[in-house]
């Protein structure tokens, strides 16, 4: 049973959201509904963000790179923006309780090593929302 559906809002849909929609799900295991969409989405995902995901053992398989508009905004507890404030304001306020920023760096055209080092930070600040959100049982990789 999902007890908590996030968000993921970042501009091209292509790094940052699709990874932290994979960790999430990894993370909340079928308690978490993780979903990601871009402001103005590339259309693809990125290969590094593949390959980065699948090296830290998130399966990155059904991850697509997609608009507000064709993302499921039902039932969104949280959205949670990884551009901070502003990508909030793109996002409709009838769409979800919580909404929250992150500042997390666009690893886009960066070498490998920066997609690492997102993906860390992504699953570190994760594993804290879930923790303070829920008493959820947090899966390790």
């Amino acid at each position: 049973m999902v007890r908590l559906t996030i968000l993921f809002v970042c501009i091209g849909n292509s790094c940052r959201s699709p990874m932290a929609e994979a960790i999430a799900r990894v993370l909340g295991g079928t308690m978490v509904d993780a979903r990601s969409a871009g402001i103005s989405p590339l259309g693809w995902v990125s290969e590094q963000t593949i390959d980065t995901l699948e090296a830290l053992g998130y399966p990155s398989a059904g991850l697509s790179s997609k608009g507000l508009d064709e993302v499921d905004l039902g039932g969104v507890d949280i959205v949670l923006s990884l551009l901070g404030d502003r990508g909030l304001d793109h996002v409709p306020h009838s769409i979800g309780g919580r909404r929250d920023a992150w500042v997390i760096t666009d690893p886009f055209g960066e070498d490998d090593e920066v997609y690492r080092e997102v993906a860390r930070e992504l699953e570190h600040r994760i594993r804290a929302l879930l923790s303070e959100e829920s008493d959820l049982e947090l899966f390790s990789t």
